[in-house]
């Protein structure tokens, strides 16, 4: 089963994580290191 998490989205940048259930693709367009660690904590 596939899953695709928004994690982040607007106008300061967006960010998706697309899971097969073993490994996992993050895709990012423009969101900062910092919110994304806060994000994913």
């Amino acid at each position: 089963m596939l899953k695709f998490l928004s994690l982040s989205s607007g106008s300061c940048g967006n960010c998706y994580f697309l899971s097969d259930g073993k490994s996992g693709l993050l895709i990012d367009a423009g969101v900062s290191q910092r919110r994304l660690k806060k994000t994913l904590m």
